[in-house]
């Protein structure tokens, strides 16, 4: 069973949180008040448990004693990181925020040095439906680390085949679990270029995952290329260049070569699956030449007919931008909203120049 520490300083909806993150699951969650938390009791009783679940603002609601917490939820979170980093707590546990939408708009998507405190965000009001698994897989990964500090073994693959400055800064000693975790997590994991998810492998292998009742037999086929390290059962991903190793074994060319109607065809000749079919360009856009794929619609698109989004850090030389498309856009996808997605200033006047072009 692993345990969470859940801090808020609202009572009134705790159960119906915990309920809602825990039920059916191998996952159980303590609350504690915030207004009655200080530095003694995470001392005394953080050993207890494998992760900490923290709302955003936990200096805003009184308790019954009409007492309100000093500090939010950022700043218990960075209270924690020095503990574990001075080697005061006996154990480096995830953090995790769990706060509302409008809370995370506010504050946590404006705030860059908030979220280098946290593993990960969750929203109350809608919890994910794979949120207990995450949460689990956190805590198992923790505990992983801090048991091993080699990141061949941690990533289950030859680092020789990375880029060296992923682990420069691991070069020196005494590195507290959090800042590997962390960096698993933010640089490789959740972040698209060394490791893609599966919605990237479908585009980069030409292939509408929806209509193609063979897609299993691919993924199998492609299965040497998949992430088994840390975190990897609560994050499916695939190392993208044993995905162009693979492809190239079983056609002679590249991904990047080829348009998807091609690498199809390649697909079903050599793998002899007849049920895969390629899918359409997204509306307004033309190219096959699938490589990523729209955030706001979650279809394949060539970049080259995209616009970067935004991020409030530019991803480093082993990441990738991420790509809005066209047609997602003017029609103001509800997703743009939803996932606080603006184009990048880079791509603000191709934008406007091709808006233009629907607007006459």
């Amino acid at each position: 069973m692993i345990k969470y520490l859940y801090i808020d300083d609202e009572k009134d909806k705790v159960t119906t949180y915990i309920e809602s993150l825990s039920k059916d699951s191998d996952l159980s969650i303590d609350f504690q008040q915030a207004q009655t938390l200080d530095k003694a009791f995470l001392l005394k009783n953080l050993k207890n448990y494998d992760g900490v679940l923290l709302d955003l603002r936990t200096d805003q609601e009184p308790d019954e004693h009409n007492n309100i917490s000093d500090f939010t939820g950022a700043e218990w979170g960075q209270h924690l990181r020095v503990l574990s980093t001075n080697g005061e707590l006996d154990n480096d546990v995830p953090i995790v925020l769990f706060s509302t939408d409008a809370k995370l708009q506010q504050t946590y998507f404006r705030d860059l040095t908030s979220n280098n405190i946290f593993d990960r965000f969750l929203s109350k009001d809608k919890t994910p439906l794979n949120a207990q698994r995450k949460l689990i897989s956190l805590a198992n990964g923790y505990k992983e680390i801090s048991k091993e500090k080699d990141f061949n073994k941690l990533l289950k693959i030859d680092t020789v085949n990375l880029d060296p400055r992923i682990f420069s800064r691991f070069s020196v000693n005494d590195i507290p679990a959090h800042e590997y975790a962390q960096m698993i997590l933010k640089d490789l994991i959740y972040a698209k270029g060394v490791l893609i998810n599966e919605k990237y492998l479908a585009a980069r292998l030409g292939i509408d995952k929806e209509s193609s009742t063979d897609w299993e037999n691919v993924a199998t086929a492609f299965s040497a290329a998949k992430y088994k390290g840390v975190f990897s059962d609560g994050w499916e991903r695939w190392w993208m260049f044993e995905i162009d190793k693979k492809f190239h074994e079983i056609s002679g060319t590249y991904l990047n070569y080829l348009d998807a109607k091609e690498r199809i065809a390649i697909l079903k000749e050599k793998l002899g699956l007849a049920n895969l079919n390629y899918p359409e360009p997204i509306d307004k856009n033309e190219s096959y030449d699938y490589w990523t794929v729209c955030k706001a619609l979650g279809k394949p698109l060539d970049s080259h007919e995209a616009f970067k989004v935004y991020t409030r850090s530019e991803p480093k030389p082993w990441q990738e931008y991420e790509y809005i498309s066209l047609h997602a856009l003017l029609e103001e996808s509800p997703t743009i909203q939803q996932k606080n997605i603006t184009i990048h200033p880079i791509d603000k006047e191709k934008y406007t120049l091709k808006r233009a072009m629907y607007n006459k």
